[in-house]
This record gives structure tokens, C-alpha cells and sequence, in this order.
């Protein structure tokens, strides 16, 4: 299994799409191309290679289809089969991935509110099999329509596309977050070490005191959590104290210094300058922002 995974920070570029429906026994024509294809089935069943893999796609199942390779039909579909097609062109840079490494990418973001790696991207699978149709045929039903109007400016089908494969991204990772087991007990384990660290972030913790309490050497739990999390603990504990500082200065009237005492800040000056380097702005510049929001939308 590949994933394709590609920037969106702009829309990706539409081809041409359309809707397959076979009025007699069919097969799919040999040919390269050029460009990315989704195939979403709606009826029957579609036999189709990629080089040399072959795949048997009925109601429900996505394929992607990538340049430079091969396609053709290995077996005839009856007739009423139906699905969904469209080409797109992807934005530089964009990379193929295999599977244990996305797994790992998307547990990380199951796991981890903080981690972005995704953020700007989409993730789509070679195959992926039950796909809710419902949601999927809304977007590629406007993807259609749009596509045979005449719109002052093409970037109205890219946005649609985007927000197809969107949809699609978001699938996959809730299909993967329902299908997860926990197959030993060091994946077992991470959920106990988030709860101690949400548990006891009022206090001046630190990789140590985490490492102490489980059991394990500093070094063997910095990896394991950089490799689960995707960033280090200590990233980890920083986000979390700067997100709970900003339901602080939302929502209570303690002062910066009352509230870096709550967070475990031995150093207001260090909790100014860690919340600054992720929100970009002061305590109190934040604090000022949201009151001004407040009374705005009264």
C-alpha cells in the first residue's frame, strides 16, 4: 500500500473528471498517464492492474491511480457498472509514502493535539475500501457540476477537488482511528504517560520525572515519545501549559504572575517568553485580544 501525500496550502490543479457508467460488458483501456486519478466506485465491479497489481474494486472502494504507471483491465465488468473519476495534477513538493510509515504519521495525530504534520496536507491511499459514499458523492456531484459551467476562473474546481480529497484524508484517519489495536504493551502505555502529564502539569515536570515514574532510562522514553508524538516531551509539556494559560487568561482573573505559579513556571520571565514563541503574542497582548473579540460579538 502507498499514500499519496501532498501539499494544499494551495489548491491542487483539476484535469477533467466524470461519471462511468458501462452500457455493455467492459473493460478498462491499457494506458500511461501523465497525472493523478481517483476512481470511487458507485455499482458493480471494476477490474483494473497498476503495473502489475492488480485490484478488484466494487461499491464503496476508492483507487489512486499514479503517473508514469500502467493501467489497463484484466477482467470485463458487467454491464451497469458505475463509478466516479477525476485526473488532478498535485503541488510541489509531493511524495509517495508506504505503509508503517503513515500509520505511525497518523497515530501521532490521534495522539497529539500539538502535532501538525498533516495540517497542509492530504493523505490518500492506493486502495481504501468502504468509503462513506454519502459524504464523498456530495463533493464529487459539485466537482461535476462546476466542472461543465463557466465560471470566471478555474480555481472554483480546485477548491472542490481540494476539498474532496480532504474529505477523503479525513476518512482514512478515522477509518484507521476505529481499525488501531494495541498489539504490546509499550503501545499500552501511552495513554498512561499523557494522563500523568495532563495529571500533574501544574507542577515542574520534566522527562525525568516521567521517565522516574514509569520505569523507564531518560534516553529509551525521549525516543519513544519523539517517535509516538512527533516531537519531544518536553515540546509536548510546553504546548499543553501554553494551551492551558490561554483558558487562564480567557477565563479567570488571575494576573500573568498568579497564573504562571498555577502552570508550575518557577520563572514568570520564562513563561512570557515560551508563551510569546508560540502564540506570537504577550499574555497579555493575548488577553486584551480575546476581551476585544468578547465584546465585539455582543
Amino acid at each position: 500500500m502507498r499514500y499519496l501525500k501532498a501539499n494544499i496550502d494551495s489548491p491542487l490543479s483539476f484535469s477533467i473528471c466524470g461519471n462511468f457508467i458501462a452500457d455493455s460488458s467492459w473493460s478498462h483501456m491499457e494506458r500511461i498517464i501523465d497525472n493523478f486519478e481517483i476512481i470511487i466506485m458507485n455499482k458493480g465491479t471494476m477490474y483494473i492492474k497498476q503495473d502489475d497489481e492488480k485490484y478488484e474494486l466494487k461499491e464503496g472502494d476508492l483507487l489512486l491511480l499514479e503517473p508514469g504507471r500502467k493501467h489497463r483491465g484484466y477482467n470485463y465488468s458487467n454491464k451497469g457498472t458505475s463509478f466516479y473519476w477525476a485526473h488532478f495534477y498535485c503541488n510541489d513538493p509531493y511524495t509517495m509514502h508506504n505503509h508503517t510509515d503513515v500509520m505511525s504519521e497518523i497515530s501521532m495525530v490521534q495522539n497529539n493535539p500539538y502535532f501538525n504534520g498533516l495540517n497542509s496536507s492530504i493523505l490518500i491511499p492506493t486502495l481504501s475500501r468502504n468509503l462513506n459514499l454519502d459524504r464523498s458523492n456530495v463533493l464529487f456531484r459539485q466537482l461535476l457540476h462546476l466542472s461543465q459551467s463557466t465560471y470566471y476562473t478555474n480555481q472554483s474546481v480546485n477548491y472542490i477537488l481540494t476539498s474532496l480529497l480532504i474529505e477523503i484524508t479525513e476518512q482514512v484517519i478515522l477509518n484507521f482511528k476505529t481499525s488501531i489495536r494495541k498489539t504490546n504493551q509499550e503501545e499500552d502505555i501511552l495513554p498512561q504517560i499523557l494522563q500523568w502529564i495532563k495529571i500533574h502539569i501544574t507542577k515542574n515536570i520534566s522527562l525525568k520525572n516521567v521517565a522516574y515514574e514509569f520505569n523507564f532510562s531518560k534516553e529509551y522514553l525521549a525516543r519513544y515519545f519523539k517517535k509516538r508524538m512527533g516531537m519531544s516531551m518536553q515540546e509536548y509539556i510546553n504546548y499543553l501549559r501554553v494551551s492551558n494559560a490561554k483558558q487562564l487568561l480567557c477565563n479567570s482573573n488571575l494576573n500573568i504572575k498568579e497564573i504562571a505559579h498555577e502552570l508550575g513556571f518557577i520563572d514568570e520571565k520564562y513563561f512570557l517568553k515560551l508563551f510569546k514563541k508560540y502564540e506570537n503574542l504577550t499574555p497579555k497582548q493575548f488577553r486584551n485580544a480575546y476581551n476585544m473579540t468578547f465584546l465585539n460579538n455582543v
